[in-house]
């Protein structure tokens, strides 16, 4: 197994590796530790079946049954199935499932059918991010626990005329929502990332309304900064692993045509 750097700064191609047969241990163990040292994981796997992506999933950890997104059906519900012509594609920038008491770890997309061109995804590495702040601000966040909730999606959608009022109270009122610290500690490595997203937070606790919206936009412009980010121009069959626990992602909207994607989520927790 061979890594090419995709970015300065994170992101990382694993070559010479074949996804069809059973992998050993050693190297689950080495895709792993590439996994929490770059962030991002780029495999090509054309050839990859459900079943394999799934156990693929598995054998990292646990996966997930996604929270809202379609799936595969019997059999196959641990694959999420992200078509744009059904609305779901996630244009904004966010980390997947904050709203969870333990969000996933870990999350692998396959590429299966893509536009002639552009949809992109941006990702962007919110441990770099926060180890570009001044000392100061790192003083002022340490200690601050935001508000995450997917009811913000319902409100979106509502907002821009593609949800109704029903929908909107139904998402308050499922109360999706947990805290999370602003500034998270990688269980594994130690290090710090800040882990707060335009898609599920919603406040940080304790501050007045004003200075909670003016430090979350801050973080927000800050974390996506040019020198912070890797964009990924797909191919059919790419495989995208990346450390949900440091990083967020979008796709640009910038296409036509259909693009799917399957997903496959490791499941979050306190340890990892």
């Amino acid at each position: 197994m061979e890594l090419r750097r995709l970015t300065p700064g994170f992101g990382a191609e694993v070559q010479d590796i074949d996804l069809s047969g059973d992998l050993d241990a050693d190297t689950i163990d080495a895709v792993y530790n590439a996994l929490v040292e770059h962030k991002v994981l780029l495999l090509r796997a054309p050839e990859l079946t459900p079943d394999q992506h799934m156990a693929l999933g598995r054998r990292i950890g646990e996966i997930e049954v996604h929270a809202f997104f379609p799936n595969l059906g019997e059999g196959f519900e641990h694959v999420s199935v992200l078509d744009s012509e059904a609305g779901n594609t996630a244009t904004m920038w966010h980390t997947d499932e904050t709203f969870l008491e333990h969000p996933p770890m870990g999350t692998l997309t396959q590429a299966k059918i893509l536009p002639d061109v552009g949809g992109d995804t941006l990702f962007a590495d919110s441990a770099a991010a926060y180890n570009a702040l001044s000392p100061n601000m790192k003083q002022y966040l340490e200690g601050l626990t935001a508000i995450h909730d997917l009811g913000k999606i319902a409100e979106l959608r509502y907002r821009f005329g593609s949800g109704d009022a029903q929908n909107l109270a139904d998402a308050v009122l499922a109360e999706r929502r947990t805290a999370h610290p602003v500034v998270r500690t990688h269980p594994e490595t130690g290090a710090k990332s800040l882990f707060v997203n335009p898609t599920y937070t919603r406040w940080i606790v304790g501050l007045p309304p004003d200075e909670s919206d003016m430090l979350l936009s801050f973080l927000y412009r800050h974390t996506v900064k040019e020198q912070f980010t890797y964009r990924h121009q797909w191919a059919v069959g790419d495989l995208l692993m990346w450390d949900n626990r440091s990083t967020m992602h979008m796709v640009l909207n910038d296409f036509g045509g259909r693009r799917v994607m399957y997903r496959v989520s490791v499941v979050g927790t306190a340890e990892r």
